[in-house]
This record gives C-alpha cells, sequence and structure tokens, in this order.
C-alpha cells in the first residue's frame, strides 16, 4: 500500500455505502412488515363457489362476498375501499370470510 491515507478513505467510502445501502434495505422491510388490518364485518355470499387465485372475492361497496378464497389464501386488499383479491400474502386489509355454512 503506497497511500495508506487514501486507502483508509476509500475502504470508509465503501463501509459508508454499504452501510446506507443495509439501513435502505431494513426501512424497506420495515414498511412492508406492518400489521393487517382485519374486517369482519361481511357475512355472506354470492355464490357458493371457491375462487381462483387472485380473482376479486369482494368488490369495493359491496356486502357480500363474491366467491370464497381458497384455505391457503386471503381476501386482500390495499385498502377498505377497494376491490379485494385471494393472495397468499396477509398484509394489506383482510377481509376474513366465514364458511360457506356461516361458520369460520
Amino acid at each position: 500500500i503506497s497511500n495508506p491515507t487514501a486507502y483508509f478513505a476509500m475502504l470508509l467510502k465503501w463501509v459508508f455505502l454499504s452501510l446506507s445501502i443495509f439501513l435502505a434495505y431494513e426501512a424497506n422491510c420495515h414498511v412492508l412488515g406492518k400489521r393487517s388490518i382485519s374486517d369482519t364485518s361481511i357475512h355472506g355470499y354470492l355464490t357458493e363457489r371457491i375462487c381462483w387465485w387472485n380473482e376479486v372475492c369482494k368488490e369495493e361497496f359491496q356486502s357480500l362476498f363474491r366467491c370464497r378464497c381458497p384455505t391457503w389464501s386471503y381476501c386482500r386488499a390495499p385498502g377498505r375501499y377497494y376491490n379485494a383479491f385471494c393472495s397468499m400474502t396477509a398484509t394489506g386489509y383482510i377481509w376474513t370470510q366465514p364458511g360457506f355454512d356461516g361458520n369460520s
């Protein structure tokens, strides 16, 4: 190493850059990890059938589900006043669906 000061400055830049990237990644993960909101106010279905994956399970402003999501997925929307789709992701606004017989 011919110039230790330049080497140290370059090393410090790489450490700072790596730390900045790591903290930005952690901040994004925290945003994605916020709690879900669960809503149990809808109790019935328009039709007694199972939805396809990524199908609309509840339309905005409707008081009945269009279909029931499979057991491994959630009726999920970005907010209360949006269409909800069957999704395996349990974040966002989750509409809790009862069974076809009225049980959860």
